[in-house]
């Protein structure tokens, strides 16, 4: 589990990235540039349900006493 955080949170690290990279070299007309923005700033439901889901895994790791080392 905190293997999979780790990676979604350097996964959005990239993508914020990303996004300052097409604003400093002028391409923030640019589709990719549209379809990142919208994952990153406008996915709140999505979100908000990934984020429970995390939640419920802990639950039933704890329950289950499962070490979740990396």
């Amino acid at each position: 589990m905190k293997a999979t955080i780790k990676l979604l949170e350097k996964q959005h690290r990239a993508l914020v990235e990303v996004i300052q990279f097409l604003d400093s070299h002028r391409h923030s007309d640019e589709p990719v540039r549209d379809t990142v923005d919208t994952l990153l700033n406008h996915s709140e439901d999505l979100t908000r349900k990934s984020d429970e889901e995390i939640k419920q895994a802990r639950e039933v790791l704890k329950r289950y006493e499962y070490d979740d080392e990396y």
